[in-house]
């Protein structure tokens, strides 16, 4: 009896093990699309910064960082993974505010397929005279979609 439970939780386990494996990988194999976003028919799309980290800006911390995510033809956002970044608390950041864009207002039919793409958040500090989104960072991370969190320093 003990035999035939073991074998029947073990066959439930690997059946909703292989369930979730799907669900988590359903875009696994899209290609990333290069500056998606930036095509003519996501123009109606609200997208703001991210909230510059608190901690951050008490400690001068500058850096970027780029979150991948997929969106799909009912307008939903998934999937969004954090690529590459300079500072944890900029990727938490970022993959919060690509979740409260304004993906809901948008008109259906904008895509009929899941694409997958990228954006770069800068997170830097304007200078005197001079805007952070004219100065050559000394970090990089990929992505020409590009959104700016930027912030001043307090002396």
């Amino acid at each position: 009896m003990i035999k035939n439970y073991l074998g029947f939780l073990i066959i439930t386990l690997m059946a909703s093990g292989c369930a979730s494996t799907k669900a988590e990988n359903e875009y696994t194999n899209l290609p990333v699309t290069q500056n998606e976003l930036k095509s003519s028919k996501w123009a109606e799309l609200v997208r703001f910064p991210a909230r510059y980290p608190e901690s951050a800006v008490m400690n001068s911390i500058e850096g970027c960082v780029t979150v991948e995510y997929v969106v799909t033809p009912q307008n939903e956002v998934k999937d969004i993974k954090v690529i590459t970044t300079t500072e944890k608390e900029f990727g938490l950041a970022a993959a919060k505010v690509v979740k409260s864009w304004k993906w809901s207002d948008l008109p259906k039919g904008i895509i009929t397929q899941a694409v997958k793409t990228q954006t770069r958040f800068d997170f830097c500090f304007d200078k005197q005279n001079q805007s952070c989104t004219t100065i050559k960072p000394k970090y990089s991370c990929p992505s020409d979609d590009i959104i700016y969190s930027t912030g001043m320093r307090i002396n």
